[in-house]
Formats: C-alpha cells, sequence, structure tokens
C-alpha cells in the first residue's frame, strides 16, 4: 500500500510531463533568414568610395558576406538610387562591389 502511495506521484508526473517534450523538436528548427520577400536585407556600411576605377568598400562587420555577383543598394531619401554589384574580392569584414549606377557616399548604409 505504501509502494503505490510513492508511486503514484511520479506516475502523474510522467503522464504530465512526457507529452512536453514533443515541442521540443520545434524550438530547435532554424528561423527563416529575411531576404527579398521580407523586404532590404543590412549588409553593412560603405567604408571607401574610390572614383577610378568605380568601386566600393562596404564595412559588413560580423554579417555573413554576400556572394560574388550579388546586386546591392543604396536607398537615401533626396538622392537617386545607388545600385552596386559584389566582387569575388572579399577580406572579412570588408566586402569589395563595383559602382553600376549612382553615387555613393562614404557612411551610406547598404542593403541586398
Amino acid at each position: 500500500m505504501l509502494l503505490r502511495f510513492r508511486l503514484f506521484p511520479v506516475l502523474l508526473a510522467t503522464v504530465f510531463l512526457l507529452p512536453g517534450c514533443g515541442a521540443l523538436p520545434s524550438l530547435f528548427k532554424k528561423k527563416p533568414v529575411k531576404g527579398a520577400a521580407y523586404g532590404p536585407l543590412f549588409v553593412g556600411t560603405v567604408t571607401l568610395v574610390s572614383e577610378d576605377p568605380s568601386f566600393v568598400l562596404i564595412d559588413n562587420g560580423t554579417l555573413p558576406p554576400p556572394a560574388a555577383g550579388t546586386v546591392l543598394t543604396i536607398s537615401n531619401s533626396g538622392s537617386p538610387p545607388v545600385e552596386m554589384k559584389v566582387t569575388h574580392i572579399q577580406k572579412p569584414p570588408f566586402v569589395v562591389a563595383d559602382i553600376v549606377k549612382g553615387a555613393p557616399k562614404k557612411g551610406d548604409r547598404v542593403f541586398r
């Protein structure tokens, strides 16, 4: 009889806690990365602008660097949009991008 009273709380706790473990795998699923479907994704800040040849040096800090060929943009209110294309030259935390159109300035925020 004494064994039954000691076993009952353990059995009751098992019944209530065991189904909760089924929710654990959902905690470890990767969350979707923000991309074009969610709006612009911040890449970094313009550190250097070279006129000849026309390229920019982008400091992206600890963010993952964009792949070569990725089109990046700068949209400042009141000025025409800037479009750039990432080159294969990357030396963390810096990325080099060729200027396709527009005139970027040092300190501009760059988005994918």
